[in-house]
């Protein structure tokens, strides 16, 4: 059995796709495509030229920092070798204008010819190091560490400004530095050398001191102090004193003086009877050093007059002169008493240099009345006449009497 059915004929004007395809939308225009990544690549650009700038920045400011820490330490190390120099000058000026004075002088025979040689030849060093230098002060330049402007070649030329200055301050700081230390060796000789010829002065004054026993304790005293003064030089000042060896010289010169002076006191006639006359006096004196001294008139008085005076010194141990006038002796050699109660007098004024008798000197009984005290002094020693004080300043009270009396 056939079938004679078949498919319905589509409509001859429709086509035979038409219905079995869904509609698709319209595609966007091709220049919108175009601005998305056009923007994309800007952003990119804007980041990465950014990223440089904060690196350059960065790198700007290294170079600034390094550039002005290199100048902060040229400047430090230039202004603390500038200061030092000056002073170096200045001690070394200073120094040779003080011992020019000694230079000037001779040779004194007890000073070594090689140790004054060695001083004339360090001075001469130290004057040719230090003629031309002068003190030039270093104020540090004021540099900025940075600057906002980081224009590549305005950092540039900034960092390059930076370290040519300290270039130039480094340089300076070497040609100070070795003029310093120049300076520094010269100085140094010329203060041992210095030294040397001060330790040759005290050690012969050492010697004189003990040697020249028939000097006068003063002129000692003096030497004592020149010698002291300058070993206190050598122990720790900033600059030899050529004054206090000159000093040295001086004081020796004093004592050899004196001495020769002492000795020829003792070719004088009168001398045996001044000699018994000044060992009394030591003899009361507990121990006061005692400078005695001779003299036609004492204080204006003269022949027919006895006169004395007496300066005592509480310092050195305690010491004093006593001035006697020559009639003094011719009394002494008669055994006119009041010419020993006079001597006892001027004895009792020294007395005074002692702490204990000081304190009774010094008291409400006497109030550092001299005459009376010495007065009182000799009529407490036995000498209750005229020539003890009274005749010329009245008797002391019997209280003042006793209380010089304590005096022993």
């Amino acid at each position: 059995m056939s079938d004679d059915r078949q498919s319905r004929p589509l409509p001859q004007d429709v086509p035979p796709q038409a219905e079995s395809e869904p509609p698709t939308a319209p595609r966007a225009p091709r220049r919108g495509r175009f601005w998305v990544v056009a923007t994309a690549t800007l952003l990119l650009i804007s980041g990465a030229t950014a990223g440089a700038g904060w690196g350059w920045r960065a790198l700007a400011a290294e170079a600034e920092s390094q550039a002005h820490r290199e100048l902060v330490a040229a400047s430090t190390s230039l202004g603390d070798v500038t200061d030092r120099r000056g002073a170096a000058i200045d001690k070394a000026r200073a120094t040779l204008q003080s011992l020019s004075g000694f230079s000037a002088q001779p040779r004194p025979d007890y000073l070594p010819e090689a140790t004054a040689t060695a001083l004339s030849d360090a001075q001469a060093t130290l004057t040719k190091t230090s003629k031309g230098l002068t003190y030039t002060p270093f104020d540090a330049p004021d540099v900025p560490a940075g600057s906002p402007d980081l224009m590549p070649w305005n950092v540039s030329a900034d960092v390059q400004h930076t370290l040519e200055l300290a270039k130039q301050e480094r340089a300076t700081q070497r040609t100070r530095a070795a003029e310093l230390k120049a300076l520094t060796s010269a100085q140094k000789a010329l203060t041992a050398s210095a030294l040397a010829v001060s330790g040759g002065l005290a050690a012969h004054g050492e010697q004189v001191l003990t040697a020249d026993t028939s000097a006068t304790y003063e002129s000692k005293v003096a030497l004592r102090h020149a010698i002291d003064d300058a070993k206190a030089d050598g122990s720790g000042a900033a600059v030899v004193d050529g004054t206090r060896l000159l000093r040295v010289i001086s004081a020796i010169d004093g004592v050899n003086a004196a001495q020769a002076a002492g000795e020829a006191a003792k070719q004088d006639p009168a001398y045996p009877v001044r000699a018994q006359m000044e060992a009394y006096a030591r003899s009361i004196a507990h121990g006061v050093t005692l400078d005695v001294e001779w003299h036609e008139k004492v204080s204006g008085l003269g022949e027919g007059w006895y006169s004395g005076t007496t300066l005592y010194h509480e310092d050195d141990g305690g010491w004093a002169t006593i001035d006697l006038n020559f009639s003094l002796q011719e009394g002494w050699a008669d055994g006119d008493v009041n010419a020993k109660a006079l001597i006892t007098h001027e004895v009792g004024h020294a007395q005074v240099v002692r702490p204990e008798c000081k304190t009774l000197f010094d008291g409400p009984t006497f109030h550092r009345d001299d005459e009376m005290w010495a007065t009182a002094w000799a009529i407490a020693m036995g000498f209750d006449v005229p020539g003890s004080g009274i005749e010329a300043y009245g008797r002391p009270s019997d209280q003042q009497i006793a209380v010089a009396g304590q005096c022993r």
